[in-house]
């Protein structure tokens, strides 16, 4: 076979082949900017907390099944619980109320407090207590 007669052959390279190697080509692509996006994630900054948001007076209420309410694990009456959340947070730093409601508590309890401390510029963290 003289080089003359190899020139003029057609080189067959299977389908499958090419679509390996270009499939192979892709991953490794792939793989090299899922990498740099993680790094790119962990230049996340998170706020500072001031002093004065560690400085805060809270209360807990809790909202129980059956129109139980506690203030800072006492029982107290529902009628007396704003009065007494005035009392011990007015006049304090940053004075906030963790409240914790029963999932079968009314909504509209704790929609109450919620609109009773947002009135007197009280922050609220609720939390809800499952079965």
């Amino acid at each position: 076979m003289s080089l003359l007669e190899t020139r003029n052959k057609k080189f067959n390279v299977p389908f499958i082949f090419i679509a390996g190697v270009i499939f192979l080509f892709g991953l490794a692509y792939f793989a090299n900017y899922i990498e740099n996006l993680g790094k790119d994630a962990i230049d996340l900054e998170l706020p500072k907390t001031t002093e004065s948001e560690t400085n805060s007076t809270s209360i807990t209420v809790r909202l129980a099944k059956g129109e139980i309410t506690y203030l800072d694990s006492t029982q107290i009456n529902s009628v007396e619980l704003k009065e007494n959340i005035k009392i011990k947070l007015d006049g304090q730093p940053n004075p906030t109320i963790l409240l914790h409601a029963d999932e079968d508590v009314s909504i509209d309890k704790v929609v109450d407090i919620m609109e009773f401390a947002n009135k007197n510029t009280y922050k609220v963290i609720l939390g809800v207590r499952s079965k």
